[in-house]
């Protein structure tokens, strides 16, 4: 009896402590946290639901415009995407004020005027930032809305690929044409992705239509600084042809000096802001210079046994003169250079890995030199094909326009390794100047790697034209000059050879007063 009532005991305890554990992890199950779905994502933009006044009024006199949409809105990016035509003098105060939008003058507007406020993508909702597109309100203080379009393209001339995001803008066509530089255009769009432009709501009125690759965002042309495009003839809105300018980069009117510097002991560099063909006189501190090949729009001077201050006057055609001074090292300071055989002559070469078979391995150096300071017995040329291995006869041929310039000229078979190698030594300039020994291995190509080209052009008069072949990342190829008489053909053939497989672009620039 006692055994029994001990089993029941604890048979009861047992269920109640199963009891517990079932109750426990029902409760463990219930608290388990799962993340929140807030159902569907919003991809719709806003929508407008009202206008104050409404959309496409006449007589509109009011300083403020009120836009009711269906959901809460934000703006972004409003200085590059809103544009405002014609322009005011400032631009209206745009606040977003939850579902609302509010748009204030703070200026007189222009009586019988229609005006057209374009928002881009810049109104979004506040919670997925999904934007309107093209968005836009139009109003006029007169009774009539103009109607008029212009709608063109935007070209690189150099390229003629479609050029985006450029400034294009409607003035009055009685202005002069130097208003691009001072006044924001009157009327302005802005290129899409295909280089194409729009101008809607626009009067019955001439103008003169320009462009500008607007680096600063000023909506004024800066000069040489910026593309420029425009038209030359007075743009009639009647007329339904289509725009096309061309964008390019105006050679600056002025000339000066932007920077000059001494990087090495022995070599000063003096930067102009446009490339130099009219220099023709230098003295370097008084005494008489060669005018060394300018590299673009610098010029290099090098010079020996000058310390401290390098003062150099450089003479144009025009009479003009330019006096700079550059600060150089002392003799002190040169002479550690040379304890320390820190003065190096430095080669950029064309041989490293691979050379056209129809080019020389060409040198250029940081430092003039001359056959006199070069040891040509100390620079081996060799054929890994060559079981002997013996050195390769070669010639040194310098570059009749670029002193810093020399080729190695041997005779160099297709498809075959060589190696060129410059002893310690075997460049010693009258400043002590050395090199240290370089090595580099090679292998020409092959003939069949090539093409030809064949072009015949058909020139539109009998004047001057430069012919320019560039490949597709418009690099410039092959450059070529050509005279008609006007006794000689307008039909001109051009060959080139040797060009690697790929796209090339012709360019014709006809040059009537050969500069």
């Amino acid at each position: 009896m006692r055994l029994q009532k001990n089993t029941f005991f604890v048979r009861k305890k047992l269920q109640k402590f199963t009891l517990y554990i079932c109750v426990v992890l029902l409760c463990v199950q219930c608290a388990q946290i799962a993340p929140l779905t807030g159902g569907v994502k919003d991809t719709e933009p806003p929508k407008a639901l009202k206008f104050e006044p409404e959309n496409a009024s006449t007589n509109f006199s009011q300083s403020e415009i009120v836009i009711h949409f269906d959901e809460f809105i934000g703006v972004k990016d409003l200085a590059n995407q809103f544009i405002i035509t014609p322009q005011t003098k400032t631009q209206p105060d745009i606040e977003a004020d939850g579902k609302k939008l509010k748009i204030k003058f703070s200026e007189a507007l222009l009586p019988n005027t229609t005006y057209k406020l374009f928002f881009g993508n810049s109104i979004i909702d506040l919670h997925e930032s999904n934007a309107i597109e093209d968005f836009m309100y139009v109003f006029s203080t007169g009774v009539l809305i103009d109607s008029l379009k212009l709608e063109g393209d935007i070209v690189n001339y150099n390229n003629k690929k479609p050029s985006t995001n450029i400034l294009v803008g409607l003035y009055d066509a009685s202005l002069n044409d130097s208003i691009i530089y001072s006044d924001k255009p009157t009327y302005q769009a802005k290129t899409n992705t295909n280089g194409h432009f729009k101008f809607s709501y626009l009067p019955n009125k001439p103008f003169k239509l320009m462009a500008i690759k607007d680096e600063n965002k000023n909506l004024v042309y800066d000069g040489s600084s910026e593309e420029l495009a425009f038209s030359s003839q007075i743009i009639s809105l009647n007329d339904s042809v289509q725009n096309t300018l061309y964008l390019f980069k105006e050679l600056p009117s002025k000339n000066f000096i932007k920077k000059s510097f001494s990087s090495e002991y022995g070599k000063v560099s003096i930067i102009y802001n446009k490339p130099q063909l009219d220099i023709d006189k230098l003295l370097v501190n008084a005494k008489p210079q060669d005018i060394t090949k300018l590299d673009d729009d610098t010029l290099n001077i090098y010079y020996t046994n000058e310390y401290d201050t390098l003062r150099t006057l450089i003479h144009h055609e025009n009479n003009l003169t330019d006096t700079v001074v550059v600060k150089i090292a002392s003799q002190a300071q040169v002479k550690k250079q040379l304890e320390a055989k820190s003065l190096k002559y430095v080669f950029a070469a064309n041989c490293n890995g691979s050379l056209p078979y129809f080019q020389l391995p060409t040198f250029t150096s940081n430092f003039p030199v001359t056959i006199n300071e070069i040891k040509a017995n100390m620079i081996y040329l060799k054929s890994s094909d060559d079981s002997l291995k013996n050195n390769i006869p070669y010639t040194i041929v310098f570059d009749k326009h670029n002193p810093t310039t020399f080729y190695i000229d041997a005779n160099f078979k297709p498809e075959t390794n060589y190696s060129l190698v410059f002893t310690k030594g075997t460049f010693l300039g009258s400043d002590e100047r050395i090199n240290d020994s370089v090595a580099y291995k090679f292998k020409t190509t092959s003939a069949e790697d090539y093409a030809q080209l064949n072009l015949k052009l058909q020139l539109p008069s009998k004047s001057n034209f430069i012919v320019q072949l560039l490949n597709d990342k418009e690099v410039i190829i092959k450059e070529s000059l050509i005279e008609l008489s006007l006794s000689s053909t307008s039909e001109t053939i051009l060959s080139y050879k040797n060009l690697l497989p790929g796209n090339y672009f012709v360019r014709v620039v006809e040059d009537a007063n050969k500069n």
